[in-house]
């Protein structure tokens, strides 16, 4: 765990310790534990993709806890009411927290997995060429024709690969992902994809060299 992610940990610690005494301090019928809200919805930058459900977990047993402790001023089962509308709604924002981190993380090796496969691509293109080119200076007419065509086939297929490389960069730059680990992958991926678009086109620069 970083310096970042336990000054994180320990700010919610500490928020959910506040709103506890605020909530126990508190009559029934004001609505303090609302607050629990707040340390739930930092949750939303932790690395930790269910930190959401152990706050939650930890915000209901509070919220119960400041129930039986708290001086009634309502009558109980409107105290009742509100606790359980709360635990809905932490869960239920526990929930979601949790769901987009697993997408965001789920892109982010969707993105890892289709940089390794252009990577590897790209490397088997270069050796192709190297080896093409090599070997050409002692083909017939004939030969060097249908190398020139495959050149030309090749190079259409890198145009269009390369094409397609430039519309992953744009899709990735529309949005950024909730999860800080996830960001970091999304800029290094982004810098890998733009640096893969050159070593295509530069491979498109030697088949077309005479």
């Amino acid at each position: 765990m970083n310096a970042k992610e336990r000054w994180l940990s320990l700010g919610i610690g500490l928020l959910l310790g506040a709103i506890f005494l605020l909530d126990v301090r508190m009559a029934l019928g004001f609505t303090p534990w609302l607050l629990y809200a707040i340390p739930l919805g930092l949750t939303y930058w932790s690395s930790q993709v269910y930190a959401p459900l152990v706050v939650a977990a930890g915000s209901t047993m509070l919220l119960w806890v400041g129930y039986d402790l708290s001086p009634p001023l309502v009558p109980e089962h409107v105290g009742l009411t509100n606790r359980v509308f709360g635990t809905v709604m932490f869960w239920a924002l526990g929930s979601l927290i949790v769901a987009y981190k697993l997408l965001a993380l789920r892109l982010s090796r969707l993105t890892e997995q289709l940089r390794m496969e252009l990577v590897e691509r790209t490397q088997d293109l270069g050796r192709a060429v190297s080896a093409l080119r090599t070997t050409e200076e002692s083909w017939s007419t004939a030969e060097q024709e249908r190398s020139d065509q495959f050149k030309r086939q090749v190079t259409d297929m890198l145009a269009t690969e390369n094409r397609r490389l430039r519309d992953q960069v744009e899709h990735l730059d529309e949005g950024d992902p909730p999860v800080p680990e996830a960001e970091d992958m999304l800029e290094k991926t982004r810098t890998e994809l733009e640096r893969l678009g050159k070593q295509l086109e530069q491979v498109q620069r030697d088949l077309l060299r005479p």
